[in-house]
């Protein structure tokens, strides 16, 4: 284990870049900020990726590049009125899951602010939070992946659904631009490409995201209170509460005893489980008995011998990404910490035990991290084209984190 962390803290300079210039389709960025991979990958700097990779940054010494993310999330939100995918002119129709607010909770922890800053993280997070709410909007009041590609960009994403989806490679024009807005809210979703949404994502209110939106009045709600402004701090609490118990009515499903995500347009749960249903534990959403009742379905469904499975086994007859048997270290780090609020700390200190062991495990025969990893076998998740997807910042980020709750929990 200490071997993979000396060879995370050696890597963060690698995974660091700096161009506030924008270049070709890249976006400038004012701050520092970290990409993906050690070896420079394409430069980008993604949303969801960012969020975990701070979380290891965080807990080894790296304040200031932490705060650093944070500002470029910033600045997107006031640049375009929501935090892109990535700094890329090619992901300016799409987000990802809103980790904003976690983001400035974290940052606000380690590198504690003025309120000046406060002042402008909430304004920004506000910013943010009004995109979900009248961009991606579904018929039930809850809130849906998406996209606002025009139909020129609809057109020329359609090859990636032929590639990794076995959409037909010729299709009327309108049977494109409908599958391929279907495949793009997948990508915003950060589960590109999953069984969850039965490729109908824009219909489904996901559970991870109306639990996020969730959070992130709650945070609201703190950074206004520590403003000093209790009207507007008690607005966005109570917004969260109308939001909770949204969830609570829409995505808790009473026959199997778990949240999932919700077609409204069918007005039916997605048959499928996965770890999306941990995020109304990780948000503080479910009561003691729901938390108890997923705690066992994770047990029974989603954890094998090595780590968490993004899904439960199922017959979607799709080879899919994010998708039993593959486990990625987000939806690992969320378990634990999800786990952890409830009381769960023996499963929350089995599941970061599998997940630490297996990266070791692989880093010791490799000399490498990997995007995701195969549950069952404990080996490298295949990428599409069939070889692993090598260093992956979120996995560097989740082993800092699991590493430090094994040391805390003495196990």
């Amino acid at each position: 284990m200490q071997k993979v962390l000396d060879f995370i803290a050696r890597s963060w300079g690698k995974m660091t870049r700096f161009q506030p210039v924008s270049e070709g389709t890249l976006i400038g960025l004012p701050h520092p900020y970290t990409v993906s991979s050690s070896d420079g990958g394409n430069g980008k700097f993604h949303y969801l990726e960012t969020y975990f990779i701070s979380r290891g940054l965080a807990l080894q010494g790296h304040a200031e590049l932490v705060r650093d993310n944070c500002e470029n999330l910033l600045y997107l939100v006031n640049e375009y009125g929501f935090v892109p995918a990535a700094n890329c002119t090619t992901c300016l129709d799409l987000s990802q899951p809103p980790f904003l607010g976690a983001m400035i909770e974290l940052t606000a922890r380690v590198c504690p602010e003025d309120r000046d800053w406060l002042r402008r993280a909430a304004r920004a997070l506000e910013v943010e939070t009004q995109f979900w709410k009248f961009r991606r909007r579904g018929e039930c009041g809850m809130h849906r992946y998406g996209t606002h590609a025009t139909e020129e960009e609809l057109e020329a994403f359609y090859p990636r659904c032929v590639e990794c989806l076995g959409y037909p490679a010729q299709a009327a024009p309108e049977q494109i631009r409908a599958a391929a807005r279907e495949a793009m809210a997948e990508v915003e979703s950060g589960w590109a490409f999953n069984p969850r949404f039965e490729r109908r994502c824009p219909e489904f209110a996901a559970v991870d995201l109306n639990s996020l939106l969730v959070h992130s009045r709650n945070v609201l709600g703190e950074l206004y209170r520590d403003l000093g402004d209790l009207e507007r701090s008690d607005e966005w609490f109570h917004a969260a509460e109308i939001r909770t118990e949204l969830i609570r009515c829409y995505c808790w499903n009473d026959r199997r005893e778990l949240f999932l995500d919700f077609n409204f347009a069918e007005k039916r749960h997605s048959k499928i489980f996965s770890c999306a249903s941990l995020f109304p534990l990780w948000c503080g959403i479910a009561s003691p008995e729901q938390a108890e009742s997923t705690l066992h379905a994770v047990e029974s469904q989603l954890e094998c011998d090595h780590g968490l499975a993004a899904c439960e086994p199922n017959h979607s007859g799709r080879d899919y990404r994010w998708d039993y048997p593959n486990g990625f270290a987000p939806l690992h780090l969320i378990a634990i910490e999800a786990l952890d609020r409830y009381g769960f700390t023996e499963a929350a200190s089995r599941i970061a035990r599998k997940f630490v062991d297996t990266v070791t495990e692989n880093f010791d025969r490799d000399g490498a991290l990997y995007e995701r990893y195969n549950v069952v076998t404990g080996e490298p998740g295949k990428a599409d084209g069939g070889e692993p997807a090598l260093f992956s910042g979120w996995t560097a980020g989740t082993f800092v984190f699991a590493a430090g709750y094994l040391k805390r929990h003495n196990v």
